[in-house]
């Protein structure tokens, strides 16, 4: 059960949460932006014809001993889009618990893309801390509220999420330019979820100019 959706400022960390903390926003951009680039890199490889790269296919490699993986849906049209939307995902793992029924239903959730055209590309990497993150980019919003009303990915987000997550936020925004533009990501807002209560504690922060960090 979930309690009502608290409004976060711009400066504002919510007591006894610090992963709400604005602080989080340079770390999590800078691998988001890491991300982005594993995409872009291997969309020019894709363009020299040095890499192959097929719809739904994942591409898997590591970096230091930390594993990465992409799946570009449509290879042929992310590169064409002026201006697409992200979607992030940050989640602390609880620590020493059996991932296999997250992972199998992660699995799962990607497998669904297929019947959400708009949903052009899916990226994770593995963090030093052992968390993930992703990156998925899309077409438009409506398209993140369609894939986020699939049976699958409800029920990793209401009923796995809690077993395995601590905590967990999701930034929305923006790329300008499109995904091959050259431009960074620009961040609207961001979700929270707190699992560690009787009852799920949530909150969101729409973002100004001000919590961009400068680079």
């Amino acid at each position: 059960m979930a309690t009502e959706t608290i409004q976060l400022g711009t400066t504002q960390t919510a007591r006894g949460r610090p992963f709400t903390s604005p602080g989080r926003y340079e770390r999590d951009q800078q691998i988001l932006a890491y991300m982005l680039e594993d995409l872009r890199a291997t969309l020019g490889e894709m363009a020299e014809g040095v890499l192959t790269v097929r719809p739904y296919e994942p591409v898997e490699w590591t970096v230091m001993g930390l594993k990465r993986r992409l799946i570009v849906c449509d290879p042929m049209r992310i590169g064409k889009r002026s201006k697409v939307h992200v979607v992030g995902f940050f989640g602390e793992r609880i620590r020493d618990r059996n991932m296999e029924a997250l992972e199998q239903a992660n699995a799962e959730v990607v497998l669904e893309f297929k019947d959400y055209p708009g949903i052009l590309s899916y990226t994770s990497v593995e963090l030093a801390d052992g968390n993930w993150a992703n990156l998925v980019i899309h077409d438009a919003p409506d398209d993140r509220e369609r894939w986020r009303s699939s049976q699958r990915h409800a029920q990793v987000a209401t009923a796995l999420s809690p077993q395995y997550y601590l905590n967990v936020r999701i930034h929305n925004g923006h790329i300008p330019g499109g995904v091959m533009g050259g431009r960074s990501i620009v961040l609207e807002r961001t979700k929270y979820w707190d699992y560690r209560g009787t009852t799920v504690w949530q909150a969101v922060r729409e973002l100004t100019p001000v919590a961009q960090p400068m680079h």
